[in-house]
């Protein structure tokens, strides 16, 4: 694992992914720091570990989860830091194809999610900071349209838009 993952971006992640929740509007089910049970579910069998309550989670657990499934599976080690750490709060809080489809919009090409050549070449044109901005401001649009297209999301709308600005704040020193 990379100090800008393990020093930077999971403890910016975990100050926003609290504890166990249930909770019926939130469309991930049963989630601990962010992980949800599908989630959990999948590293356990893949590890030959018995399947539990995502209640239970070690921190090991979600430290192997977040840098495997979140941070290398988002190509977070191909994008310069301050884009990285605002991409794996992305994939995290929304997946990593929307996080990748983000991206794709800030950096000016097809939004298909998948993050290659095209879209690594692209991400260079830019300064980072003003491609971090960018790509912040696409996912506040993003979070904006989840809310008119599903109303019963705006109770979150307001941590969303909270989680962002201070990603913002702290990746703009």
């Amino acid at each position: 694992m990379n100090e800008l993952f393990t020093k930077t971006a999971l403890p910016l992640v975990l100050k926003y992914e609290g504890g166990y929740v249930n909770d019926p509007d939130d469309k991930g089910g049963a989630t601990n720091k962010g992980v949800t049970q599908k989630v959990y579910d999948l590293y356990r069998k893949s590890n030959k570990l018995e399947l539990q309550s995502v209640r239970y989670i070690i921190n090991k657990e979600i430290e192997d989860i977040y840098y495997n499934e979140y941070w290398v599976a988002g190509k977070c080690n191909d994008l310069p830091n301050k884009v990285a750490i605002a991409h794996f709060d992305t994939c995290v809080n929304s997946g990593i194809k929307r996080g990748s489809k983000i991206l794709q919009k800030a950096a000016g090409v097809i939004d298909d999610g998948i993050i290659g050549n095209q879209t690594l070449i692209a991400v260079k044109r830019y300064a980072e900071t003003v491609l971090m901005n960018r790509y912040l401001d696409e996912r506040i649009r993003f979070l904006n349209r989840i809310v008119e297209s599903n109303p019963t999301q705006n109770k979150f709308l307001r941590g969303w838009l909270n989680r962002v600005e201070n990603l913002r704040k702290v990746l703009s020193k």
